[in-house]
């Protein structure tokens, strides 16, 4: 337990290893971000960079449009940056236009790849869209669609019957994190193929992709990784599966498949490398650690709460640990987070009664989780 006070919260900022890369934000002075679904505090190098991108989107003279070999180099390069905060080489990776597309492309692939197995499972916490174009891949490979809510529910999936097995390595109700690597050997002892999303615990969780043995995996530019909102995806498929994986969007090796109309898609590329180049040299243990560590300054200032101004923190599922997001609930949630903004305190207001808090490491200091804390006190007491 580290804190409960601002003095000691200022402390652990003097002494923080991430502490130089929240200057390479333009962050408001008092603006805290802790809502996930913005895509943070724009990155102070953006503007140029996509100043210095439309001034040469077409070539001096002629006024002929940069080729595809442009934007395709701006991709592998982006590969290369998320390569090592998520445990991957970069030619496993490809930049694509959304998650949701690459979550379809690659249940097809892992399908083609063990034929006769007609269920694609995927995990119940997926976002809406996502689970119907889960069933529009199985359609299209006339199998059949199985939604899983916990690991139990592996043990329950048909034997033999499986091909690919999806599922967010951050629980995006409760924020909650799955043991990568033990599910993953679980799913390849039933023969099946293991797909991992990550736009929940890339840039602040440690992500290992190879060491847990993973097939697939897709995620946002956003969130963490200094994206913006819009920004592309990507897509991992282990170098084990490229070369008998049908050649899709998901297996191209970093190149850049089409992005919306082109100069829409390169732009929003160029937004995503520039929050990347931030986190260049980090490790993601570092950022893992010190997200753990802006939690439990948070949740411990919760505890020290009046009997006057209490709020539920939604607890993980059995089996899973707690990562950089904490959800909340309280009856009058929307009402909180309107006056959380007005206290210049940004949280996602999910649904009905919950309330979503994202811990970033590379953006946020420790009295930041502290004073947010203060807010939600002050906040409590002003709604009733």
């Amino acid at each position: 337990m580290w804190t409960t006070t601002r003095p000691t919260a200022e402390a652990l900022d003097r002494t923080d290893q991430l502490a130089d890369l929240r200057a390479r934000y333009d962050l408001p002075p008092g603006l805290i971000h802790l809502d996930g679904s913005s895509g943070g505090p724009l990155p102070r190098t953006t503007p140029d960079r996509l100043r210095r991108f439309v001034e040469h989107h077409r070539q001096p003279y002629t006024g002929r449009v940069c080729g595809e070999s442009e934007w395709r180099g701006e991709a592998r390069l982006a590969a290369a940056s998320l390569a090592p905060l998520i445990g991957a080489e970069a030619g496993e990776i490809t930049v694509a236009e959304t998650a949701s597309i690459s979550l379809f492309n690659t249940l097809l692939a892992a399908a083609r790849l063990r034929p006769g197995r007609p269920i694609l499972a995927v995990g119940r916490d997926w976002f809406p869209a996502d689970c119907l174009l889960a069933r529009s891949a199985a359609d299209f490979i006339g199998g059949r669609l199985h939604l899983i809510r916990s690991n139990a529910d592996l043990a329950e999936l048909p034997a033999g019957q499986v091909a690919v097995v999806a599922v967010s390595h951050t629980d995006t109700q409760t924020g909650g994190v799955r043991d990568a690597a033990a599910i993953t050997a679980e799913i390849h002892r039933a023969g099946a193929l293991a797909l991992w999303e990550l736009s929940g615990s890339a840039g602040a969780l440690d992500v290992d992709l190879r060491g847990w043995d993973v097939d697939f995996a897709i995620g946002s530019g956003d969130r963490y990784l200094g994206g913006g909102s819009g920004a592309p995806a990507y897509c991992f498929v282990a170098d084990r599966h490229r070369h008998e994986a049908p050649k899709t969007s998901c297996t191209s090796a970093g190149a850049l498949p089409s992005l919306g109309d082109g100069f829409a898609g390169s732009l929003s590329l160029a937004g995503l490398r520039s929050g990347l180049s931030i986190l260049d040299g980090v490790a993601p243990a570092a950022l893992a650690a010190k997200a753990a560590r802006l939690v439990e300054v948070f949740l411990t200032r919760l505890d020290d709460f009046c009997a006057d101004a209490q709020i539920e923190v939604v607890p993980v599922c059995e089996g899973l640990q707690r990562g950089a997001q904490i959800s909340l609930r309280h009856d009058r949630a929307q009402r909180i987070a309107e006056a959380l903004y007005d206290r210049d305190v940004l949280v996602d207001y999910a649904e009905g009664d919950l309330l979503k808090l994202s811990f970033a490491p590379s953006w946020l200091r420790y009295v930041d989780a502290w004073e947010a804390a203060e807010q939600l006190h002050a906040t409590l007491h002003e709604v009733g």
